[in-house]
């Protein structure tokens, strides 16, 4: 009996990992290292285990990225032609997201928020 609760168990927890997936359109906004504030919309698609991400600044600039991660949280690298960086945004409440990120060369990390559409 034991062996059949288990195995119930990871069949429910696999089958709900299946389903967390935070692809979608957001809106984000964020603080830059130097103090100023950022906003505009992302997409997250999902591609094969990975995800790609593409930022669309109010300023109509793009910056592109891949994560790794599951519904609590993802990991990111981003670039574009003036700048190469990483972030970890972790899943609240509500189809929020917040998290840190940081630049090559910095010496500091700064805030973004992305919510659900």
């Amino acid at each position: 009996m034991k062996r059949i609760a288990t195995a119930f168990a990871v069949l429910v927890f696999a089958t709900f990992a299946a389903w967390a997936d935070p692809s979608g359109n957001y809106d984000f906004k964020g603080t830059d290292l130097d103090g100023e504030t950022y906003q505009g919309t992302l997409q997250i698609v999902k591609s094969g285990d990975v995800y790609e991400l593409v930022y669309t600044f109010d300023d109509g600039s793009v910056q592109e990225g891949s994560a790794v991660g599951d519904d609590s949280f993802l990991s990111y690298g981003y670039a574009d032609e003036d700048e190469l960086g990483v972030g970890l945004m972790v899943a609240k409440d509500g189809g929020k997201w917040e998290g840190i990120w940081t630049h090559l060369g910095a010496s500091k990390m700064s805030t973004e928020e992305w919510t659900k559409k």
